[in-house]
């Protein structure tokens, strides 16, 4: 049977599923129209449509409870795969802790693979974030409390052409079991965001030269930084010391990695 086709995927993967209540209200408030897939990664719990209904939407939704806790990025393969069943031109990535508070894309040259645009980033106060998950334009930036990130590079909050991330997913099904071999040799806690905007950038490239992202000036994202803990599921946060240096090493392992792939899969076969 033929799905009917959305636009527009947000996917939000959650563990802490208390989470929920800071983004599921505010993407109950978007005017545009889209699809909603939450992958639950926490299989001790279970996430249902009553539940995300009484959070304030009423939109679309496709919801993924795991049986195991199969990690952030297999998580948005997932999500992913799943969004793939209704031909999406867009999906947008948004954090459980996180609000977005904007879904309005321009009309972009096919060579465009990503719409960058802005993002708030909450930094101190709980009476900031409980004023924007009150109102999602509630905010007052005074470069303190409260930051204005201009653009938010990353994947978080970026609309990504659905086609790019479809023909990823495919590559990174292949190298996963490494992917999590390199994860497994680090003493902290991967840095996923920033590696699958780098592999959605290696990708686009390589099916197409002249890919690149486009900047829209506007904001459409709240980021919740209020979140100090120094561990996450028991391992470092964040590398303690010299934490860029020890980014960008892991980050080209892993780029290492998909580059490997990509020419592997290139290759004439003899």
């Amino acid at each position: 049977m033929m799905r009917k086709k959305h636009n527009i995927i947000v996917g939000l993967t959650t563990f802490n599923n208390e989470m929920l209540q800071i983004s599921v209200p505010a993407l109950g408030k978007l005017h545009q129209k889209f699809m909603l897939i939450i992958h639950n990664n926490n299989p001790t719990t279970t996430v249902s449509r009553r539940q995300i209904r009484r959070l304030g939407y009423c939109g679309d939704l496709q919801i993924i409870n795991a049986n195991e806790n199969i990690g952030e990025l297999r998580a948005r393969i997932e999500i992913v795969k799943t969004a793939r069943e209704t031909n999406p031109t867009w999906i947008v990535f948004c954090n459980d802790d996180d609000l977005l508070i904007d879904l309005e894309i321009p009309h972009v040259a096919n060579d465009n693979f990503a719409v960058i645009q802005n993002a708030v980033v909450l930094k101190h106060r709980i009476s900031d974030l409980l004023r924007v998950m009150s109102n999602p334009l509630d905010f007052d930036i005074d470069g303190e409390n409260v930051t204005l990130l201009r653009p938010n590079v990353g994947i978080a909050g970026t609309p990504i052409r659905a086609t790019v991330l479809f023909g990823l997913v495919k590559v990174l099904q292949q190298i996963i079991n490494d992917i999590s071999k390199l994860d497994e040799k680090l003493n902290f806690y991967p840095p996923i965001g920033a590696m699958m905007w780098n592999f959605i950038n290696i990708y686009a490239r390589h099916i197409n030269p002249n890919s690149a992202p486009i900047y829209m000036d506007k904001i459409n994202y709240i980021k919740n930084d209020l979140n100090t803990a120094g561990t996450k599921y028991n391992i470092l946060a964040r590398p303690v010391r010299n934490p860029e240096e020890y980014y960008k090493r892991a980050l080209e392992k892993y780029d290492a990695l998909l580059q490997a792939a990509l020419n592997t899969n290139a290759a004439p076969r003899g």
